[in-house]
């Protein structure tokens, strides 16, 4: 057979495949027309997201040379938390995504297909999915550490098989090595560390705390790990941990999403109070939030006296396993992963065991 006979070629050979093709969706001739674009989400193939470590990797700036590959960079610089949709051609029961051959590249389409799949199973990840921009490409970064294999198969292979001629330049492996902050640049020092000023300034001065409920966890373990307490840049658990002490009767009142300890983070953004840390780690902190709320039979906007609030915390939660690591200790996908502190939770036992230095009543 031809190398150059393709499945819709084949498709077109007679009347009976034609109809075939047609009562199964998609069928041999992969020629289920493009969905249009939803609003407010970018669509994109696998290998774009490649093409794009690639093209940084090369020494490329804000113009990666391809018009396509540009402005998927411009959208989610613009915002990371961009939905972003992967579209495969396939003649499976995933062929309502089918995105048509625009964009395939000049390898041929047994190539395209191979690449796009191929990707999509080291991502773990099937045709249609979406995530956070911020979330796919650290996704990426986690699983495709290099081209070889996947872009190209070297000068022995085939025409069919050839692959793209960038595969073997090194640049994909060099924006691999430069990491989520050379795709979604992060928050600048200069505006963490006004951030941490003012807003560490501010916990010793609120009337209550506000704090979300899986972070008298993350407080706890804080303490119960460190050799000597002291401030930190990247978050203000050591100033509500500091206030308490001062202060044990001061009220906590437990709120949804990010609190008065999160502001100093490279993963927040000021301008919608959310955290954009990658892996969905929003999404597990929902989560934990829920199952501390649920533990300590609480819900949001309820306040209560730190002293309180934490000997319940104590009594009732018995191990960080028991929230961060979702009881069962099971990672069951990416988005789920389990904090180190649940896995080896001695911080959180020995703050247990001396009440997070809360001084006693007298």
């Amino acid at each position: 057979m031809s190398g150059s006979l393709t499945r819709r070629t084949f498709a077109k050979t007679g009347a009976g495949l034609a109809v075939a093709s047609l009562s199964s969706g998609c069928g041999l001739a992969l020629a289920a027309p493009q969905a249009a674009p939803v609003a407010g989400r970018l669509e994109v193939r696998p290998y774009q997201l490649m093409c794009v470590v690639c093209r940084l990797g090369e020494g490329r700036g804000d113009d990666l040379g391809v018009p396509r590959l540009t402005e998927i960079l411009r959208v989610v610089r613009q915002d990371r938390k961009t939905p972003v949709t992967l579209r495969v051609n396939v003649d499976t029961v995933y062929c309502y995504q089918n995105p048509g051959h625009a964009d395939d590249t000049p390898e041929g389409e047994l190539f395209n297909a191979k690449r796009d799949l191929d990707i999509l199973r080291r991502l773990g990840l099937v045709p249609g999915d979406t995530r956070p921009a911020v979330d796919m490409f650290e996704r990426l970064l986690a699983n495709v550490p290099k081209a070889e294999g996947i872009c190209g198969y070297g000068p022995a292979a085939s025409a069919t098989w050839r692959g793209c001629p960038r595969a073997a330049s090194g640049f994909y492996e060099k924006g691999h090595a430069s990491g989520i902050k050379a795709i979604l640049p992060p928050r600048s020092k200069a505006e963490k560390a006004e951030f941490k000023r003012r807003t560490a300034a501010e916990v010793y001065t609120a009337k209550a705390l506000r704090i979300r409920p899986h972070h008298l966890l993350c407080m706890s373990c804080f303490y119960g790990r460190s050799k000597k307490l002291a401030p930190i840049a990247e978050d203000n658990l050591f100033e509500a941990i500091d206030a308490i002490h001062k202060n044990p009767e001061v009220p906590v009142t437990l709120v949804p999403g990010p609190c008065m300890i999160c502001p100093p983070c490279s993963h927040y953004e000021p301008s919608t109070n959310l955290c954009l840390g990658g892996h969905s780690m929003a999404l597990r902190d929902q989560k934990k939030d829920l199952d501390v709320l649920q533990r300590l039979g609480l819900k949001y906007g309820d306040t209560l006296p730190a002293r309180k609030l934490y000997e319940m915390v104590f009594q009732r939660i018995a191990s960080t396993r028991d929230i961060c690591g979702y009881v069962d200790g099971k990672e069951t996908a990416t988005e789920w992963s389990i904090c180190s502190g649940a896995v080896k939770d001695d911080g959180y036992q020995k703050a247990r065991r001396e009440k997070l230095g809360i001084p006693e009543k007298t």
